[in-house]
């Protein structure tokens, strides 16, 4: 038996590892690992009944983590215990969830929560298999889950692509765009005018990729870290593919 602490912070792994030794001396021994490859290692070497996973980490993320250990040790229980409970870590952690068979227990805290409830947490999803989560983001778990495309999408409007270039982006007819891109908007605002007598002057009052991209930096579905990486990414595709789009632009046969 065992537990494992994932967290880059020293003072804080160090913290978790007293109170834990102290108060579940029978789970010995405690299991420290300062990223998130270390944590994906050492957790399917040793199998530990608990991991407490810190979501921010070098190398790989504490959902990455948690992804790569759910594949190969599905029994494995975990706690998320983060600082930065941004709506798109919940999304992510809701979705790969829901592919784990058989369920896991798991729990999501956030950092500022006093010490006992903390072992509360560790209490109930160690000791009793219970889902776990932090009050304060109870709704953020209730709201409808995003897809592959809607995620991404995200960063899509955020970045200004247009809906021509995310037709070419993700293979799909421009019908097709419109139709993912309305129902994720569906999913971000909890009242839409659609059907009722305001819908004629909000769309031309509002702009809705702008308030779309509003509505996810306010929920945190946008983080800067990874719409820096998608604005990299996208800058090469778009190199790609604009020569792709002179080619198409060129006559066919003839002279």
């Amino acid at each position: 038996m065992s537990i494992l602490i994932a967290e880059d912070n020293v003072a804080q792994r160090h913290y978790l590892r007293e109170i834990l030794e102290k108060e579940f001396t029978e789970h010995a021994p405690v299991i420290e690992a300062a990223d998130g490859e270390e944590t994906v290692k050492l957790a399917l070497e040793n199998r530990p009944e608990l991991c407490v996973l810190d979501i921010q980490m070098p190398k790989l993320s504490g959902v990455k983590a948690a992804r790569a250990i759910w594949r190969e040790y599905p029994e494995a229980r975990i706690i998320f215990w983060t600082q930065f409970p941004h709506e798109i870590y919940i999304n992510e952690i809701r979705k790969i969830v829901k592919a784990v068979e058989p369920p896991p227990a798991y729990g999501f805290i956030h950092k500022n929560n006093p010490e006992s409830r903390f072992l509360r947490f560790v209490a109930a999803v160690l000791e009793d298999g219970a889902d776990m989560i932090d009050p304060a983001f109870k709704d953020s778990f209730k709201r409808p889950l995003l897809t592959e495309f809607e995620a991404e999408a995200l960063y899509y409007l955020a970045l200004g692509l247009s809906n021509w270039a995310i037709a070419r982006k993700c293979s799909l007819s421009l019908r097709g765009v419109e139709s993912r891109l309305a129902t994720l908007y569906e999913k971000l605002f909890a009242s839409i005018s659609e059907g009722t007598a305001n819908e004629a002057y909000d769309k031309l009052a509002y702009n809705v990729r702008t308030r779309a991209f509003f509505e996810a930096l306010r929920r945190g579905l946008l983080n800067s870290d990874e719409l820096e990486t998608a604005a990299h990414d996208l800058e090469a595709w778009i190199d790609r593919d604009r020569k792709r789009y002179l080619e198409e632009q060129k006559p066919r046969g003839g002279k």
